[in-house]
């Protein structure tokens, strides 16, 4: 009986209705269900565990074929008596998965000795509520995954979400006002380099179309059939999100975290930046092959389409590859380039150039000599005093209130950012002297001060 289901896509409410509370109570585990034993593992048992496996694996594996090597392969390592005298659990269990692995690898089918878990067949009813309360707890505790919403420089939208919470009616509102406060935001980055996964990943994917729409197909043994997944813009109270996405991406982005980057990207409503993925689309569900020792098998699949490729052990491809570490820097660049090449008043390309600006500021910031800042020293109007401290170069600036002296931060050779809404860019004149400098203003409007 399948037990728990690690990635549902799918928006069947009878298999979701099964498969989720059962996917919440087996992740928590109950020491007190069953007992240890400190004896090893009988030959009759292997026998037994070898032919439970099989039957699981010929029953619910999504490829057949490979399904059929490797219970050939299993049943002719215990003829050989290659598990015989393996009778410790745990390193029969990763025995098992070795002799699979090496006829087939599929990251998301393993076996494991695991005699604190509780089927849920076996729970009370008390023991299901305490189960599903303390998953909605950790859960909550977690903020669902939902680790960061911010407004970069140029009006960029920043999402960072690490998991794909089961409890989607529980995380809603949080989702739903993440979203609503990114919702004006000329572009949107959604930060997936954290997320390993987990479930429902078309709920999100439902922000950002205005229609429902097709995402992908599922081959699922477990009901044999075939399942569509679409997005649900009926789910989102009305809101939703028109403007680019760009997608980040590592080696660690898996499963879930996959299917939204795959779907979004074959339907060009998203850029992906970053790495290949890590490569897991299979849908996994969770065996009991008897006494203690558990089975996740996929049980379900993308299809692919000339549009859509299951990425499973290749990953999604990024339209921009870099490594994860500079995707947000370059997915930046991409956007305020492609913002620029479509602004329409010098205003606007002025906004733009002051949060590029600022990236570079950030992440690549020139390493300028103390001697480079002396040909700018000096007293502009309006009371900026420029001078250099401690071999750096900063600005004391008597018209503002509170703190005025600030530590200028290079852009180029002759610009800096003097503080969060201004930059300086120091101007010769016709004479090849630094005369004046340029107030450039976060929202694009320029004046000029001339050195007393």
């Amino acid at each position: 009986m399948v037990k728990f289901h690690l990635q549902p896509l799918t928006p069947m409410k009878r298999f979701r209705l099964l498969v989720l509370p059962l996917f919440m109570l087996c992740s928590i585990h109950f020491g007190h269900a069953q007992k240890k034993s400190n004896k090893g593992v009988t030959r009759h048992q292997i026998v037994s565990l070898v032919d439970s496996l099989k039957k699981s694996l010929n029953s619910y594996y999504i490829f057949p074929d490979k399904a059929l090597l490797i219970s050939n392969h299993l049943s002719s390592q215990l003829a050989k008596g290659v598990y015989k005298n393996n009778t410790d659990p745990a390193k029969l269990a990763s025995q098992f998965e070795n002799d699979i692995r090496s006829i087939h690898y599929d990251s998301h089918l393993h076996i494991s000795f695991e005699p604190g878990m509780l089927a849920p067949n076996k729970m009370s009813p008390e023991e299901r509520t305490k189960a599903m309360e303390e998953f909605l707890a950790t859960e909550r505790d977690n903020n669902f995954n939902l680790q960061k919403v911010e407004v970069l420089p140029g009006n960029i939208g920043y999402f960072l979400f690490n998991g794909f919470t089961g409890s989607v009616d529980e995380a809603k509102p949080i989702l739903n006002a993440a979203l609503t406060f990114l919702s004006g935001t000329k572009t949107l980055i959604i930060d997936l380099r954290y997320n390993g996964g987990g479930n429902t990943a078309n709920r999100l994917e439902s922000y950002f179309f205005k229609e429902r729409t097709h995402l992908y197909d599922n081959v699922n043994t477990f009901e044999k059939n075939t399942i569509s997944v679409f997005s649900d813009p009926s789910a989102t109270n009305g809101l939703t999100l028109l403007m680019p996405v760009y997608i980040l991406t590592s080696k660690n982005t898996f499963s879930a975290a996959e299917a939204f980057s795959a779907s979004m990207q074959s339907l060009k409503r998203a850029v992906i930046v970053g790495e290949n993925t890590g490569g897991g689309s299979h849908m996994t569900g969770t065996f009991d092959l008897g006494g203690g020792f558990i089975a996740r098998i996929p049980f379900a699949r993308p299809i692919s389409t000339a549009a859509f490729k299951d990425w499973e052990g290749t990953g999604v491809t990024p339209d921009i590859p870099v490594e994860a570490s500079k995707a947000l820097e370059k997915a930046q660049e991409v956007i305020y380039q492609d913002l620029l090449s479509q602004a329409k008043s010098e205003k606007d390309k002025m906004k733009i150039q002051w949060a590029m600006n600022m990236l570079i500021a950030e992440q690549n910031p020139p390493n300028l000599s103390a001697a480079s800042y002396n040909k700018y020293v000096g007293t502009y109007v309006g009371g900026l005093k420029f001078y250099i401290e401690n071999d750096q170069f900063v600005c004391e600036n008597s018209g503002r209130g509170g703190s005025n002296v600030f530590k200028l931060i290079p852009i180029f050779d002759d610009t800096y950012v003097l503080d969060e809404n201004v930059q300086i860019q120091f101007v010769k004149d016709e004479k090849n002297i630094y005369s004046s400098l340029k107030m450039l203003w976060k929202d694009g409007h320029v004046t000029e001060n001339r050195k007393e």
